[in-house]
């Protein structure tokens, strides 16, 4: 369904090396970012963690019957950051990168706004998007629970769902759904 458009592309086999190596320097860039960004941070007042996630799920779209078929989604691995003010701690944003790594790679990023009731426990509305080689793009939202395992350490679970309405990677008429599972690991910086 949605790698079909992607396997009729002549342009797609061959770029598959290029994209891999688009795909893992982009990933490596984003901790060396995320440092970065936390020394200037840290001097405004903001409290930062760099997050690391591994996720799958389930992906839906009508195949061309008027129903929503569901299939398994690709595995995806997730890095990025998380900034909190440290005076309203209950309120913060998140930049993610992200690639699907099963079938054909993809490259994508996330930007969110994150709710927190409690420290471990936040949720989040965004807008998320596969940038290469295809475009999917839609809003997204999803909850976080955090397990802390220190004062810098936490292992979380995050549940969430995004719809794709936009994108040249989209069957004619059809918009794409996800819902996903990340479990990761949160590092204050």
């Amino acid at each position: 369904m949605l790698g079909t458009l992607m396997h009729s592309r002549p342009y797609a086999h061959n770029a598959k090396p290029r994209v891999v190596r688009t795909l893992a320097s982009s990933l490596a860039a984003v901790p060396l970012v995320a440092i970065l960004f936390t020394q200037s941070a840290k001097a405004e007042g903001w409290e930062t963690n760099g997050v690391f996630a591994l996720g799958t799920g389930f992906q839906g779209g009508d195949p061309g019957t008027g129903t929503v078929a569901w299939m398994r989604a690709r595995t995806r691995i997730m890095a990025g950051v998380d900034l909190r003010n440290d005076e309203f701690q209950t309120d913060g944003i998140g930049v993610y990168g992200f690639a699907e790594i099963e079938r054909r790679a993809t490259l994508g990023a996330e930007a969110r706004y994150e709710r927190w009731l409690t420290p471990t426990i936040g949720f989040h509305v965004g807008i998320l998007g596969i940038l290469v080689p295809a475009t999917m793009v839609g809003p997204g939202v999803g909850a976080r629970f955090g397990f802390p395992l220190g004062k810098r350490v936490t292992l979380f679970l995050e549940p969430g769902f995004a719809v794709f309405p936009v994108g040249s990677d989209l069957p004619e008429g059809n918009v794409i759904l996800w819902a996903t599972l990340n479990g990761g690991i949160g590092v204050a910086l």
